[in-house]
């Protein structure tokens, strides 16, 4: 079940940017662990936070909030038309979420993979001397190529609407490849000015990506059984 992350930070669904801002900064400060707060609690405001403060993971989320709310509003009263009516059989729903597993999570997740995998070993080569121009240019080729992949990501991604069935696993998609395309913007800034915090915060979100990537395989394996 996919989480409200409005409620999650106390707010309505029509909250304005600036009303967002607000309580995630009110929340964050009251339970930070540090003042004594709870860690799930706390990354649960970040969790919601950055999906609602990005505009594009925002409007997917939105979307997909607005299916399951539509999809939920079934009765007794009006299922049977509801089925008889719809545009597709529960056998050609499952067809369709088998073909968007096969033609967009698959080939996705294995672009993913050939991001992540590699990362460790580049940058253990690289602190060999990161300022050796053979090691630094090797580091920018991965980023390069890697980049390459993700935009390849995103394509599919937008190719086919994820079915409203699986819109939850879709998500997950989504906020990991995302996390990986801005981990290798933060990794990009460090080749150009050796800032070790782009360094750290890169490996951190592919980190998280990674997290995601393990989470979606578990899913997959219900989805399709």
């Amino acid at each position: 079940m996919i989480k409200n992350f409005y409620e999650e930070l106390g707010l309505k669904k029509n909250a304005t940017k600036s009303e967002i801002k607000s309580s995630y900064r009110r929340l964050v400060k009251q339970h930070h662990p540090d003042t004594g707060g709870e860690k799930d609690r706390f990354l649960a405001i970040q969790d919601a936070w950055e999906t609602l403060n990005d505009p594009i993971k925002k409007e997917q989320y939105d979307k997909t909030l607005l299916s399951l709310n539509q999809s939920s509003n079934f009765n007794n009263e009006n299922w049977a038309e509801k089925v008889n009516t719809t545009k597709y059989s529960s056998a050609v729903k499952d067809i369709e979420v088998k073909n968007w597993i096969k033609n967009i999570y698959y080939p996705s997740n294995r672009f993913i993979s050939q991001i992540i995998k590699p990362l460790n070993q580049e940058i253990k080569e690289l602190s060999a001397d990161p300022y050796d121009e053979e090691l630094m240019d090797k580091f920018c080729s991965y980023i390069n190529l890697s980049q390459k992949k993700i935009e390849k990501v995103d394509e599919l991604y937008k190719s086919k609407s994820v079915p409203h069935t699986i819109s939850s696993f879709g998500l997950d998609l989504y906020h990991c490849f995302s996390q990986v395309k801005d981990a290798l913007s933060e990794l990009d800034k460090y080749t150009q000015g050796y800032v070790d915090d782009y360094l750290f915060d890169g490996k951190e979100m592919m980190q998280e990506a990674k997290r995601i990537q393990l989470k979606m395989g578990f899913d997959k394996k219900s989805i399709i059984s």
